[in-house]
This record gives structure tokens, sequence and C-alpha cells, in this order.
């Protein structure tokens, strides 16, 4: 019975904040003072830090809000994944009011003071090492999460008194100076934090740091690459986190778990070789509603078609690859998802596709996504409801794997690496060797990546990606769908536009449906039930207009999502601009806004 969880809120810590959203208004940090009576107590410490978990290490989150896994949050419907009744557009002005902007350094300055005081600490060296590493890694994380999302940001790392409106009020620091201040955070955290520390998997250490930094540098040091054309500064991140994620992979603590859907349908993933931090979940206690949503509810966003045709045949060739016999076509559910990667199988249901008119609840695009979908839990209340308490995996060995081989592979088209066969043995090719995935090897051959010899030549590869970054994309897609990271994928590797309904038609299809062949299917296969006709299809839209072709979920052109250079970075709140502007000081908008 799981008992141990993190995050719940259990404790306030004994120092009052006030409570505002924006920072620049907030009272001043140096009034706060500090107390020996709490911070010389590492149980404190230790509670104080819990208050940050749900933020840095949300899981699922709890009750009937969404975390970014599958869709129904901005940063998980934009992407190329999940195809939509109503297009989830991407932001269409700047906010006006600070508020949910994301323009925002609470963190920020409960993080400084939590360092400020643990360094003035009567803790011995290796407990004030460990906390000031846990602190700074959490510092780091929302240093790296407010460069994502702004670029040039403010960088405070001490307290500031109220009127020293030069610093509170200072200029954006240039995103490098930034992520160097995120980097020299990462290695003191990974460099003193405990490789043990409370319960194994709940609580912050060494491999959960490391992990993470490899994920931050892993996004700096491609968009370095592609977005800011600055190679020497791709070169560090890049090289961050390969190293980060190669520390973890040589001393081999971490496997993959046998069967791949467990990672994100499991009652209990304490003790999961795979699995480096999760966030439990406890029956009455902290709950959540992921499953319900994908069990329950009309999926007006379910998986693409462009997401579907990602997935290899099981002879590992791209199914438009010409000679690709294995591929039986898709023309018809079942032949489409035969001889398939199996991966393809944990993340939708298999069982048919789910058409308006037919079942109570139906998928958008015909595909139904099922990966968060426990079936001995599927018909009981934690199945149907906000009340599921199945684990969700926050840091997983297989992400580790994937960070590592794309850091390799960037790296050596920069000339920083050189890419051999080790290094896809022992991250790709330990993917495919999952008993529940068993797909063939990966080879390295003149730069270009074989299975079985074959060379594999995608006639969908975007032009402007080499084939075997290509494919290390691919096996990141499928490996980490729905798990909230594609949306900053795309950002990181300037591929905006693959988001854009208007120029990648597969975003906006769904499967190929027969209307005649459907019905005479259907009636076959449930004869005791109510006689299917094609009139109780009319409402399921077809891009041929016909009655046969594409699911087309989105009918009208001008609702359909379209992305521009703006959207690579959110728009800072007008509210801040004015405020810096009162005070004498310029707060510059992001280019496009």
């Amino acid at each position: 019975m799981k008992k141990q969880i993190f995050g719940l809120g259990l404790f306030l810590i004994s120092i009052t904040f006030t409570s505002c959203n924006d920072f620049l208004t907030l009272d001043p940090l140096d009034t706060v003072s500090y107390s020996p009576d709490f911070w010389d107590k590492e149980s404190n410490i230790r509670l104080s830090t819990l208050d940050f978990y749900t933020t840095y290490f949300p899981g699922y989150r709890s009750g009937w809000s969404r975390a970014d896994w599958f869709a129904d949050t901005n940063v998980a419907d934009w992407t190329d994944d999940i195809a939509q009744l109503k297009a989830t557009f991407f932001t269409k002005v700047a906010p006006v009011s600070t508020r949910g902007s994301g323009w925002d350094f609470d963190n920020v300055r409960a993080l400084n003071l939590q360092i400020h005081s643990i360094e003035k600490s009567a803790l011995n060296d290796e407990a004030k090492k460990h906390w000031l590493g846990v602190s700074r890694l959490l510092r780091g994380m929302e240093y790296a999460s407010l460069v994502e999302k702004f670029g040039d940001v403010p960088y405070y790392a001490d307290t500031i008194a109220q009127k020293n409106y030069n610093t509170l009020y200072k200029a954006r620091d240039p995103r490098t100076v930034v992520m160097d201040k995120v980097l020299d955070d990462f290695n003191f955290a990974v460099e003193n934090i405990r490789v043990s520390d409370g319960k194994p998997g709940l609580s912050i250490n060494k491999d959960v740091a490391r992990a993470f930094a490899s994920r931050f540098m892993l996004f700096e040091g491609t968009w370095q690459k592609y977005r800011e054309k600055n190679n020497e500064a791709a070169k560090k991140y890049l090289m961050a986190a390969k190293n980060f994620a190669e520390s973890i992979m040589n001393e081999g603590k971490y496997k993959l778990c046998n069967n791949y859907k467990d990672l994100t349908t499991s009652i209990d993933l304490a003790g999961n070789p795979e699995v480096i931090m999760y966030r439990a979940y406890v029956e009455s206690i902290v709950t959540h509603s992921l499953m319900a949503f994908q069990n329950t509810e009309h999926e007006e966003k379910a998986p693409s078609k462009s997401l579907i045709d990602s997935y290899l045949t099981k002879n590992g060739l791209p199914i438009s690859q010409s000679g690709n016999n294995m591929f039986k076509g898709d023309k018809w559910f079942y032949d489409e998802i035969a001889d398939r990667d199996p991966r393809l199988y944990a993340n939708i249901d298999t069982t048919g596709i789910f058409l308006t008119g037919v079942v109570d609840v139906w998928a958008v695009s015909g595909y139904f996504g099922n990966r968060f979908v426990n079936e001995s839990l599927k018909y009981l209340p934690g199945g149907t409801s906000s009340t599921c308490i199945t684990d969700a995996p926050v840091m997983k060995y297989n992400e580790v794997l994937m960070n590592y081989i794309e850091a390799a592979a960037e790296l050596s088209t920069l000339g920083a690496y050189n890419l051999t066969q080790k290094d896809f043995d022992k991250t790709i090719n330990v993917l495919r060797d999952r008993p529940s995935t068993s797909m063939p090897h990966v080879t390295l051959d003149g730069g270009q990546l074989k299975v079985n010899g074959v060379v594999i030549n995608d006639p969908k590869r975007d032009e402007d990606v080499s084939q075997l970054l290509w494919e290390i994309r691919r096996e990141r897609r499928v490996e980490l769908v729905f798990e909230g990271i594609r949306f900053n994928d795309l950002r990181r590797w300037s591929k905006l536009n693959y988001a854009d309904m208007s120029l990648n038609p597969d975003l906006n299809r769904g499967a190929w449906v027969d209307k005649d062949r459907y019905v005479q299917w259907y009636n076959a296969k449930y004869p005791n039930k109510k006689p299917l006709t094609v009139e109780n299809l009319k409402g399921v839209h077809l891009d041929g207009g016909g009655n046969s072709g594409y699911i087309l979920p989105i009918k009208d052109k001008g609702k359909m999502r379209t992305y521009s250079e703006k959207d690579y970075l959110y728009p800072l709140p007008k509210d801040q601009i004015t405020l810096y502007e009162s005070r004498g000081f310029k707060l510059p908008q992001n280019p496009g806004w």
C-alpha cells in the first residue's frame, strides 16, 4: 500500500511571504530576518523544500487540474501530435496582466531567500552543501524555464532592497548570461546533492539533478544552434547535456522496465528500475483525473495522422519508404496498425476507430489515445473521475538515454564529438531491446542509420534535417509521446511550422474511413446491436467530401492553427512594461509582440 507522497502542502513555512504575483511589488527581501530556530534544523529545510515539489515535479497534478500530458493544455496541444476539433491557437496578443503570464519571479525570490538562509545556518558542512545544492537545482530549473519561455530575463542571485530601483528594474540579461548561471547552479547541485536522500524515487537526489540538468541543457544547446546560430554556446550546453546524462548511464543504476506502458499506468511505481523520480497518488489524499480524461471524455483532441504515421513498421523502416512491403496501407484501420512499432499499441486503443454516431465516447481523429488507461481500473471510479491513483513518472531513464544520443549527435555536427556505433548501442538500441518494444537495432554507417543493412530513407523527411537527426528525433517522439515535451522540442529545433495546420495536412487529418465498408463490417461484427447505416456517420467529415476519405477534424481553414516567428518566445505582460516605464526604466517586449 502506497503511503509516501510528496508535495501535499502539509507544511506551511513559518516565514510569511506577501501574496502577490508581481515580484516587483513584494515586500523587500532584505526585511525578512534570518531565523536560526528554523534554518538550523535540517528537518525544517526538508519540509520547506517540499513546498516546491508540486511546482517543479507536478506529475499528473491533482483533482481535475491537468499537467501537460497528452492534451488539453496549451503546451500539450501546440504540437503535431494532436488533431483537434477546435484548434488551440498560439497566443494571439500580449497579456495585459502579469497574472498567469509566466513572467513571475516569486519562486526566484523564495529560493534566493532559502539559499541565503542556508548559507548562514549552523548546519554541518555536508548537510549545508546538500541543501544548497537542492535549492540551487530548483533555482536553476526556475531560471531555465523562464529563459525557455521569454529568452532574456533579469537575473537575481541575491536579496534586493525595496528602494534599490537600479537592481529591481534592471535590464533583461542576455539568455547566455542567465544560462551560464543556470549551468553553474546545476554543476554545484550535481557535485553536492546526496546520492540518496529521503524516500527513493520521491526525493531530490544526485540522479534527479543530473537528469533534469540534461533536459534543460539539451534545450538550450539546440536552441543556441538553431535559433541563435551561436555554435560555441551550443557546444557548451550540449556537452553539459551529454555529460550529465552519461554520468547516470555509466553508473548502471537504472535499466528499462519490461513493459513500456507500465510507466504511465502503474498504481505503484516504487521499485520500477526505469523511474528516477515519480509522484505517488494515494486514495482519499491526493488523486488525479488524467485517466478519466482519456477514458470517458470525447477526445476532441486525439492522436493526429502525423503522429500515427511516424511509427515505423516492425522491420524498422518508415511506412512510406520505397520497398517497405510490410506496411499494408492505411485504407483500413486494422491494416494500418498491423506490424508496427509496438509502442503504437501502447498509445492508442487498437480495438478499432472511435467514430461519432457509432460510440458515445469518440475520438475526433478516429484514433483513440489510451496511454494513461490502466485496464484494471478502467471502469472503476478511479478510471472515470478525479480519484485516480496511478503514479506519475516525473523523470525516467528512457529520457536520459534520448537526451544523451541527441546531444552526442548534435555535437558531432559541430565537430565537437566523434559519434560511433557505441553511442547508439547504449541508447536507442537499448530502448528497442525493451521486451514490449522489440524493434531491430540501428547501425551507423557513413553518417547514416541502417536497419538490417537497409538505409533508412523516409520520403517525408524534412529536407533541412539530416537523416541521422531525423531518425533520432523520431525515436524521441514515439518513446516520449504525450509527456508534455514535444512543444519545447519543436521550439528548440526551430520547427514550430510542424504544428501549423495549414502547412502540415496530416495534423488536421485522422484515420481513413470508407463509410460503406465500415457499416458492412460493423453490422457483421455486431449482429445483436441495432444495425448501423451510412446516415449514422453523417457527423464524420471526410477530406474527400464523399463516403470515403481521411477524417477531417476541422473543416473551416480559418479555424486552423498557424504559427509565426513571434511564437517562439512568449510575450511579456503589458503591465510590467508600464511599471518599468513609470520608474524611469525600460523593459523591451519580445520581437513581434
